[in-house]
């Protein structure tokens, strides 16, 4: 069985973003490892951002 894949989006309500309504970048393709390593980049280096997480079908 291959392995799960999934599709990161990361929105801010930074002004710059408005608008990409709160858009800021979309990762595709990312294993279970690599959403765990961008959450914490994120949240050290971009505290003001929120990823929405979706595993891809």
């Amino acid at each position: 069985m291959a392995e799960t894949l999934y599709t990161v989006h990361a929105f801010s309500n930074e002004q710059e973003y408005t608008p990409s309504r709160g858009g800021v970048y979309i990762v595709a393709d990312l294993t279970q490892a690599q959403v765990e390593d961008l959450k914490a980049r994120e949240a050290e280096q971009h505290p003001d951002r929120w990823l929405k997480v979706e595993e891809q079908s």
